[in-house]
């Protein structure tokens, strides 16, 4: 069944995209924001938007002849604080999101109501509260804070505060934003959906906006446990990732992510993201890409593959996660445009070559049992 999708002469902007985007403010269980603009975003091009019970959003294009549902996936949410305490110009804040409690302190954070989007009130953190000490001696996070309010203005309690930082600025081929993580990936998905309504491709694919990541995949686990996701779905997860320790480079091009810091994903689906990525990069010679583990932290898609889903995922090279700058300070996040240029280019060829994932571990097993029954037989000739 063909889906009414609203053709548009071309697809938005990946800069315009961007500096929607980014600048709205969001947290765990605070996505509000990015909810409504994708429901708006999914309305003006006639695509089927819903929420499923647990608040995470859906958008689905589907054109052409029926195949495999191709799910790609990134969160809503970032690190930040929610008030929850006013007592005249003192405030006490609760954090959501992992965070080392060497920063924080002295820094200066907007604060967002349902009505401030765009004029925030303005506080400075006084106190940074962290979490206990653990036995296997990671390092402190924080947990809450307390500020004072350095600006006119009305707070209310579930208020979200988010560090005084750019909120969206480009610098040469660098993007500084508050929020990259994972806000570039749902922009990601938007470029995907976007550029395929422009086309009128071919193709299925449903793009899932998850709540609560920064706080323990919740948003992932709560849609796969309740099967709101089909259960045939091969799931590419989007993420931004701490490029620190050399483990990626930006400039290098989009990563295929080989696994987090506690699983491996799919080796059918990180196979043929490889030689998809191969593909385009020999065809366009602007196109780079890096095949990476990226254990800084964990992402959605470890929760996708352990719960019975086919599942791969790709990343940018991320700077100053999570917003922790050089010399405890914090800063805007960056990620480089022409990485995300390239994994937009190839989110859109896994769309159109989603049904074929299965035939590339076919092929490869093939490969290697001809070689291993050619191989037999000179082995044992040469005893």
């Amino acid at each position: 069944m063909l889906q009414n999708q609203k053709r548009i002469l071309r697809p938005t902007s990946l800069k315009r995209l961007l500096q929607e985007v980014l600048p709205i403010p969001t947290t765990s269980y605070r996505e509000h924001g990015v909810q409504a603009y994708l429901e708006n975003f999914a309305k003006d091009r006639r695509l089927a938007f819903r929420l499923d019970p647990f608040g995470n959003a859906y958008i689905t294009y589907r054109h052409g002849q029926a195949n495999r549902p191709f799910v790609l996936e990134a969160h809503m949410d970032h690190p930040g604080f929610v008030v929850t305490g006013v007592k005249g110009r003192r405030l006490t804040l609760e954090f959501r999101g992992g965070l080392s409690a060497e920063y924080g302190k002295g820094e200066r954070v907007r604060i967002y109501g349902s009505e401030k989007q765009s004029n925030a009130v303005r506080a400075r953190v006084t106190t940074v509260i962290s979490s206990k000490p653990t036995k296997r001696g990671m390092p402190k996070r924080i947990v809450g804070a307390r500020a004072v309010l350095e600006s006119s203005g009305t707070v209310e309690v579930g208020d979200i505060a988010l560090w005084d930082v750019e909120v969206c600025r480009f610098r040469g081929r660098t993007v500084h934003g508050r929020q990259c993580d994972d806000l570039v990936g749902v922009v990601t998905v938007l470029a995907t959906l976007d550029r395929l309504v422009a086309e009128g491709r071919t193709g299925h694919l449903i793009g899932l906006f998850t709540r609560a990541e920064e706080v323990g995949l919740v948003g992932a686990a709560a849609a796969a446990a309740a099967k709101e996701i089909p259960e045939d779905a091969l799931i590419v997860a989007l993420e931004t990732s701490s490029s620190a320790g050399g483990r990626a480079k930006q400039g290098g091009g989009p990563i295929v992510r080989v696994g987090d810091r506690e699983h491996i994903f799919s080796p059918v689906v990180t196979m043929w993201m490889t030689e998809l990525a191969q593909k385009i990069a020999s065809t366009q010679s602007k196109f780079s890409y890096q095949r990476k583990l990226m254990d800084a932290g964990g992402t959605e898609a470890t929760a996708f593959d352990l719960m019975g889903y086919e599942t791969g995922a790709a990343c940018l090279a991320l700077g100053n996660w999570h917003n922790a700058g050089p010399r405890n300070r914090v800063r805007a996040e960056t990620v480089n445009l022409d990485d995300l240029e390239g994994l937009i280019l190839l989110c859109e060829a896994m769309v159109t070559h989603a049904r074929k994932a299965e035939r590339t571990i076919t092929s490869r097993r093939r490969h290697w049992f001809k070689i291993g029954r050619t191989a037999g037989r000179r082995l044992k000739n040469e005893m």
